[in-house]
């Protein structure tokens, strides 16, 4: 094998240099503050006060701390389970059952709901919450329009159903990102493809599963894996609903980490949990990755 260089890269060599400059920055940043993460996960480090701190090396008290206590365990279960239903069956799912249904119409329908899920996306995240904690209150408007009528005692669902009620308002909120990407996924997918199935006899269900979802598969690689860390480190809209509660029925890993550290000033025990949290996403992503690398 013959080892050529590219011509232009050897005579621009400070271009390339450039370029690659903020990447490297970038890089480093993160390489940064990971060191910290790991270095602090060792130490009992806490606030003291607004502007002070003290700490000392404790070395794997934090992480013996994690796992022989049930915050973190029923943090982590409560991840595992908004995560699975609001990222990937949720967004996942409805955004790509969406984008097969909508895709080619042009019909006011397909407008109205394509407005109604952006609005979801661009709405603030204080702004949802409030709304959804309003609308699923004692005196919210399901209440009002639905169980009262009904002959029913009005129902707090925001406390009795605080996790489904959070999960809902998740997917509601997030679907935009996978309706987008499926129909961006689906529109590059050769129509002379999925007619050549239909004169073969399949039918549009078969063309779905069996034509257009192997060939757009590293999109939907892609989205899992984005939406998946998402979610995984996401909880201002938790935070806003329920502030982790009744109890703890809401706690995620994410609002676990933001009460230990700011909340408690266990800024040591809470990098403990990051750099937990950090595990657990990197092998998910690799997970995602290689699947994304697998020959069609």
């Amino acid at each position: 094998m013959t080892n050529q260089s590219n011509p232009w890269l050897t005579s621009n060599i400070w271009v390339l240099g450039l370029a690659l400059l903020p990447a490297a920055l970038l890089i480093g940043a993160l390489l940064y503050f990971t060191a910290w993460a790991i270095a602090f996960s060792f130490t009992d480090l806490a606030l003291v006060g607004r502007k002070s701190v003290e700490w000392s090396w404790v070395g794997l008290q934090n992480f013996e701390r994690l796992f022989t206590r049930r915050g973190f365990l029923e943090s982590l279960w409560t991840t595992v389970v908004f995560v699975f239903f609001s990222a990937i069956v949720g967004q996942s799912v409805l955004g790509f059952m969406l984008a097969a249904v909508l895709r080619g119409t042009r019909s006011q329908l397909r407008t109205i709901i394509e407005v109604s899920i952006m609005l979801g996306w661009l709405l603030p995240d204080i702004v949802a919450a409030f709304l959804w904690s309003a609308t699923t209150s004692q005196t919210g408007l399901i209440n009002q329009l639905i169980v009262v009528p009904l002959g029913f005692k009005p129902i707090n669902f925001i406390n009795e159903y605080a996790l489904p009620i959070v999960t809902i308002a998740n997917v509601w909120k997030g679907t935009a990102w996978s309706y987008l990407l499926f129909s961006a996924a689906l529109d590059s997918v050769s129509r002379e493809v999925v007619e050549a199935a239909k004169v073969d006899g399949a039918t549009p269900l078969q063309r779905v599963l069996l034509v257009q979802l192997p060939i757009i598969r590293p999109h939907i690689a892609t989205n899992m894996l984005f939406i998946t860390i998402w979610t995984f480190t996401y909880f201002p809209l938790i935070y806003a609903m329920t502030g982790g509660g009744p109890g703890t029925q809401t706690q995620t890993l994410a609002l676990f980490l933001y009460n230990q550290s700011f909340s408690r000033g266990n800024l040591g025990f809470g990098s403990a949990i990051s750099v937990a949290m950090l595990i657990i996403v990197g092998v998910l992503s690799l997970f995602y990755l290689r699947l994304l690398r697998e020959p069609k």
